[in-house]
């Protein structure tokens, strides 16, 4: 089994443990939020950087990009940063602005990404199962992550 598939299931499955998670240690929306917020970008920045930096030429094929190296290896560099400042931030308790701000700064960037994989999908019909996966599982974590965000923000 490749590797890469086993990372797609990965996401949604780790992802699914932190929301319950956080649900059983809930006891207002800051506490729900710490552990949501920070933890998902730490899963969703780890296994893009894993991906990026250890399976590029496999990673691009299955969405239907072409490898390259370079800015594939800039771009999980990126995500790498964002995911240890995600545990950082949740180690070092720094409160719920850095919780919110760390989970913006993760949900902007994959929102940008999946408005560039629906413009590939469109312009260069790459119509790639993974490619069109984009765009609709930042739909999910923005309908996971926002409310939250906002209950922690009012």
């Amino acid at each position: 089994m490749k590797m890469t598939f086993i990372i797609e299931w990965f996401r949604p499955i780790a992802i699914t443990a932190v929301y319950f998670i956080a649900e059983d240690n809930n006891t207002d929306v800051y506490s729900f939020f710490h552990i949501l917020g920070p933890w998902i970008v730490a899963i969703m920045g780890f296994s893009v950087a894993f991906e990026g930096l250890c399976l590029g030429k496999e990673a691009a094929g299955k969405i239907g990009y072409r490898s390259d190296r370079p800015y594939q290896v800039q771009s999980a560099l990126c995500n790498l940063a964002i995911a240890i400042v995600a545990v950082f931030v949740f180690f070092s308790n720094l409160g719920s602005m850095a919780d919110v701000t760390i989970t913006l700064v993760m949900l902007v960037f994959f929102s940008l990404s999946a408005f560039n994989h629906l413009l590939t999908a469109l312009i260069q019909h790459n119509f790639k199962p993974v490619n069109l996966l984009r765009p609709l599982m930042t739909v999910v974590l923005l309908f996971l992550l926002v409310p939250p965000l906002l209950s922690v923000l009012s």
